[in-house]
């Protein structure tokens, strides 16, 4: 917790008759973390995949071109295959699986180009409903030329100014105006210009068939209908292959990847004629089980040592180690930056303020017992990776909202206890005046309290970056010495702690118009604290630093969202609650005096503006938490730019040794 789990270095080298059982072995322990061998030595060059490499990944790809078209997923709770079994029947399998899956497949791709096919028949036919011609009747003429289209202007008057010699059909199709005009060949050139100058015109091509458009179009139609009933046929088929073969096509494609990843591992190690060399990393307590493991699988003719050469920090590869329920607020530390190996890892800190930031802003038991129940609905459809623990952040978050709600005595903007402000008596849900808790008299109404609420956001915001400066002159002091972390990181908390006293002794004075209290103890001793950390900035990064001064105070300031986003979801509420009970549902004070309709208005109301609130009360509060932590608390202490912790190894889901 607070640091990494402590690493070791670790060399394993060995004749080239033990690498495939060493592999085997340090797959299997997934405890590994392999630094690449990059070097072209004389001695030692990068190494050659195993023989069986290029067959599996073969295998493995014509695997993901058959689970792609099948459309196969992973899933929770598949029955594990032996992976001692699959060797056997995997060939075979695939093969199959590849021509019954590859040939419906092409099908369906076939029916889908032919019903396209006539689909564009279909509506290149329909307009020509609007003319009683047979759409033979429109072509094989060689001293007549036709025009067919769209139209909205009057034609006769026109053509006939060209050529009397003409015939002219027109009808309607979709409340548009279709033609088809017959003209000798000799006047078709300038029919053809008297179309394109008007605007109006849109030119239909005839379809290259025979007969009549509506029987033209039933025969269309049946062969669309009979293509259709061909492709749902064949896509059933294959819904049945994806029924049969996914949890084999999963657990094929874990064991083709497992034995992939194998065969390739050649590539990372450095190796010569005969023998090879593995340079990595493993959790320190885990040096001895690594040790026995290897021993046994090879008969004692591996060699395992931890070199004792210095190394440079930032190789070393950092693995968080913190307490389960801490565990998930590693994502979004991971989401910044990896640690360094000598820093803190903040996520057990985050575990604790982020939920605290986000239960004071949303602070309502009705949208915090939503989010909690959204949360273990997420939780119990993801059982591990990322939105498991956001899932597992976002219930914490829910029932630190809760909790603050109860405090503030809201549920969904609602009072739960009787609470009077501004000397207004409003009578809560329960009926009943709520407790006096250590001397504070509940519920706290955000309304009535801004000023200490305020206050108090600033004291967690001081407390929070003060937290962070000190894990910043600890990080600072390790990596760098004593009188670096006292440059950059203790002129800031002078600076910090000098300012709270001035401005606390300032502002009081200020506002009541008295004279600024400069002989007082707390304002001196204040104002030295800052002069001294000013100074101590100054020479530590130069006169420019002073610019970055203000920086400070608006970094305590920025904590005013914490209570500027719980007012505004508790005004929403309100708004939403009011409109409804007021307009609708009890207009003057009487129950459904605007009749049931109303009534039902103002519920959808309340459903719709709740439902939107509880939105932006999940985004708000988690997006403005995360923006003071990375923004206000990271940039005091954190770096970040570590190298993650990968094991060699696989989690299987699918399969079992």
């Amino acid at each position: 917790m607070l640091k990494p789990t402590k690493m070791a270095r670790v060399i394993i080298t060995g004749t080239k008759e033990i690498m495939e059982p060493v592999i085997s072995t340090l797959h299997r322990m997934d405890v590994l973390h392999i630094t690449d061998y990059h070097e072209d030595a004389v001695d030692f060059k990068i190494g050659h995949p195993l023989k069986p490499a290029s067959g599996l990944s073969e295998k493995l790809l014509s695997l993901r071109a058959i689970s792609s078209q099948l459309g196969v997923a992973g899933k929770e709770g598949a029955s594990k295959k032996s992976a001692k079994e699959l060797p056997s029947i995997i060939d075979e399998k695939i093969k199959q699986l590849h021509e019954d899956v590859t040939s419906r497949v092409d099908e369906l791709r076939n029916i889908e180009f032919r019903m396209k096919e006539k689909d564009d028949l279909i509506a290149a036919v329909k307009p020509f409903f609007g003319l009683e011609l047979s759409l033979g009747a429109y072509r094989g003429y060689e001293s007549v030329r036709v025009f067919t289209g769209f139209i909205n202007a009057e034609l006769e008057s026109r053509v006939s100014k060209i050529t009397n010699n003409y015939e002219l059909f027109t009808g309607e199709y979709e409340k548009r105006r279709i033609f088809a005009l017959f003209v000798p060949e000799a006047f078709a050139e300038e029919v053809q210009k008297l179309l394109q100058d008007e605007r109006t015109f849109v030119e239909l091509k005839v379809p290259a068939l025979e007969g009549n458009p509506p029987v033209i179009l039933e025969a269309l139609n049946n062969e669309v209908s009979g293509l259709r009933q061909k492709h749902d046929s064949i896509h059933s088929e294959l819904e049945n292959i994806k029924k049969d073969y996914s949890e084999f096509i999963l657990a094929s494609d874990e064991y083709l990847s497992v034995e992939t990843q194998k065969a390739e591992a050649p590539l990372r190690f450095a190796t010569s004629a005969n023998a090879f060399v593995i340079d990595g990393w493993i959790p320190a307590a885990r040096f001895s089980e690594l040790e026995k493991a290897l021993e046994d699988s090879t008969g004692g003719r591996a060699y395992i040592m931890q070199p004792s050469d210095k190394v440079n920090m930032e190789e070393i590869p950092v693995k968080m180690n913190n307490p389960g329920l801490a565990e998930p607020f590693e994502l979004l530390i991971d989401t910044f930056a990896t640690p360094k190996y000598k820093e803190i890892d903040p996520s057990s800190i985050i575990f604790i303020t982020f939920p605290l930031f986000y239960g004071i802003m949303l602070g309502d038991v009705g949208y915090g017992l939503l989010v909690s129940a959204l949360a273990l609905g997420i939780k119990s459809k993801f059982k591990t990776g990322g939105l498991n623990a956001l899932a597992l952040i976002l219930f914490l978050s829910g029932i630190m909202s809760t909790l603050f709600g109860v405090l503030f005595g809201e549920f969904f903007g609602l009072p739960i206890f009787n609470v009077v402000v501004h000397g207004h008596l409003e009578h809560g849900i329960l009926g009943i005046w709520a407790p006096a808790i250590g001397g504070i008299h509940m519920p706290i109404h955000r309304f009535d309290s801004v000023q200490p609420l305020l206050l108090l956001t600033f004291i967690i915001g001081i407390i929070h970056l003060t937290l962070g400066l000190v894990l910043g002159f600890r990080n600072v002091t390790i990596m760098h010495g004593l009188k670096h972390a006292i440059y950059e990181k203790g002129c800031w908390l002078l600076i910090l702690f000098g300012g709270i006293a001035v401005i606390a002794k300032l502002m009081p004075a200020l506002m009541s118009k008295t004279p600024v209290p400069t002989g007082n103890p707390i304002f001196a001793g204040g104002m030295l604290l800052a002069i001294i950390g000013v100074a101590l900035l100054v020479k530590g990064e130069g006169p420019i630093a002073i610019m970055e001064v203000p920086t400070l105070l608006s970094n305590v300031l920025s904590y005013a969202r914490i209570l500027a986003i719980g007012l505004s979801s508790a005004g929403i509420a309100l708004v939403v609650n009011t409109l409804s009970k007021d307009l609708f549902i009890m207009p003057d004070g009487v129950l459904l005096g605007g009749g049931i309709g109303a009534a039902l208005v103002g519920v959808l109301i309340l459903v719709i503006g709740h439902t939107i609130n509880l939105i932006l009360g999940i985004i708000g509060p988690g997006l403005h938490s995360l923006r003071l932590h990375y923004v206000e608390f990271f940039t005091k202490f954190y770096e970040g730019g570590g190298t993650k912790y990968i094991p060699f190894g696989y989690i299987r889901k699918y399969t079992e040794e």
